[in-house]
């Protein structure tokens, strides 16, 4: 592979680094006519994939952390409710879990409503399974879990609400258009 060919590569790379680090990633590609060609520039090439890597990897793994923390606190409140109105707080987590998450990562909105959405009706399901005398929703069995897979529409509504306040606070952080 020649250095113009690592040099596109790295190019093309730098869309996939999150905004606030992608001028990092423009001055790495302009020091890069810096270093002579040869090995140091393959050594900066190689560096800067790696500041994409990096910097891609800590991006999803902390979002994925953060679905999985959202869904697991999601199933605990709904499993170890036992008033009347635990079906109302467990909707509480699920529309807050989902607007924290489309707040943070709006471009994967739909995605963490899907996988909230769908959250308790997974676990319903793995219940109903390992378990046919567990307490689930009318009908009962895997059918009563499956009805559960409904609440993706207000994870849905949630996860874009959220989305809508990150626009907000990004407009009125940008300062006034014209």
């Amino acid at each position: 592979m020649s250095s113009d060919r690592g040099e596109r590569l790295l190019t093309a790379a730098m869309r996939l680094l999150p905004r606030h680090r992608r001028e990092l990633g423009t001055a790495l590609l302009v020091e890069m006519s810096m270093v002579p060609p040869g090995r140091a520039r393959w050594a900066w090439l190689v560096g800067g994939m790696w500041f994409v890597m990096r910097e891609s990897a800590l991006r999803v793994v902390a979002y994925g952390a953060g679905v999985a923390a959202a869904a697991a606190t999601l199933i605990l409140v709904d499993r170890s409710g036992t008033s009347d109105d635990s079906s109302q707080v467990s909707l509480l987590v699920l529309l807050a879990g989902a607007a924290v998450l489309g707040f943070a990562a709006p471009r994967w909105a739909w995605l963490s409503a899907l996988l909230l959405g769908s959250a308790l009706a997974v676990s319903g399901l793995i219940t109903a399974l390992l378990d046919p005398t567990a307490h689930l929703p009318e009908p009962g069995g895997p059918a009563g879990a499956a009805t559960l897979f409904v609440l993706v529409v207000p994870a849905l509504a949630g996860a874009y609400l959220g989305v809508g306040a990150a626009r907000l606070r990004r407009r009125r952080h940008s300062g006034p258009t014209r």
